[in-house]
């Protein structure tokens, strides 16, 4: 086996670590672009970054996706390489004979590497739908808004928050710490899921100071709030209207049209608490176009 231009496999390194640390799909990952023929120390470059790494074997993400990852990378290695590492094949073995005990759990851990230095940290359900509620795990707008807002800081920076059914508040944190808003409140209508956003402060900003027992925390000078807030009786909150947001975020909100007349009530009083002077940034995955086109009409009534 010949070794690879490092600077190539360290990129490639890099990017399936990412890939396998939040748990991206498994059929999503182009398996013909990894490196054939990798060698031996490659192969366990490999299984460090990803099986091995200390932040999975702190806090492991969801045993089934590792499971399932080990089995496609052997087959591959099995397919490209003269040989296949013990350590690939006894990571693989590892995680069978924890396959039991994981299915007794209904959370497991994600962790969403943005660069070198920067990572976050949550626990979210293993289910799409949990506890009566989509948002205990994030989903793909979620991250897209993210990746919008950090092309685009200066959207958020200095400026008052409002993001409406944040879920795992994943979009939140992320802006949060890389764009420097002034205050931030990331809410949702699920108890459960401010329950988990809390937690998910205090693992991933563990020097931020807690102002009071209703989730808020101030951090670096920033103001972060997590909030129950229906949307129907958002004009019953004191927080948001405290907060009067300049800025409304949301992501993957418009897929049950049993909720628009709800959502479109809270835009709404957001929107004339600054006498409509308010921009909104919302993110949808396009599960149903008419779906989508029903929203789109709502706002326009």
């Amino acid at each position: 086996m010949s070794e690879h231009n490092s600077t190539d496999f360290e990129t490639f390194l890099r990017s399936i670590q990412k890939q396998y640390l939040c748990c991206y799909p498994l059929h999503c990952i182009v398996w013909e672009t990894f490196p054939k023929d990798m060698t031996w120390d490659e192969q366990k470059d490999l299984i460090d970054a990803t099986y091995n790494s200390p932040l999975n074997q702190k806090l492991p993400i969801k045993i089934a996706y590792q499971l399932n990852f080990l089995k496609k990378l052997i087959a591959f290695l099995e397919q490209t390489t003269s040989e296949v590492h013990d350590a690939v094949y006894e990571s693989y073995c590892d995680v069978q004979l924890r396959v039991a005990e994981d299915s007794t759990q209904k959370y497991a851990f994600k962790h969403y590497l943005l660069d070198e230095q920067t990572h976050f940290t949550l626990r979210e359900s293993k289910s799409f739908v949990a506890e009566g509620t989509t948002g205990l795990c994030s989903w793909q707008a979620s991250l897209a808004l993210s990746d919008f807002i950090l092309r685009h800081p200066d959207i958020v920076r200095n400026r008052r928050i409002l993001e409406l059914g944040a879920g795992t508040g994943l979009c939140g944190f992320i802006l949060f710490k890389m764009c420097q808003p002034q205050q931030l409140m990331i809410s949702d209508g699920s108890p459960q899921c401010v329950e988990l956003m809390c937690e998910s402060v205090e693992r991933n900003f563990p020097d931020a100071h807690l102002l009071n027992s209703n989730g808020k925390y101030s951090w670096n000078e920033q103001i972060l709030q997590c909030s129950v807030i229906s949307w129907n009786c958002i004009n019953e909150c004191e927080e948001v209207v405290d907060l009067c947001p300049e800025i409304l975020l949301a992501a993957d909100v418009v897929y049950d049209d049993s909720c628009f007349d709800d959502l479109s009530f809270a835009i709404d009083f957001a929107f004339k608490l600054r006498n409509n002077q308010v921009e909104m940034y919302l993110a949808a995955t396009v599960r149903n176009e008419h779906t989508l086109n029903g929203f789109l009409k709502k706002l326009g009534e």
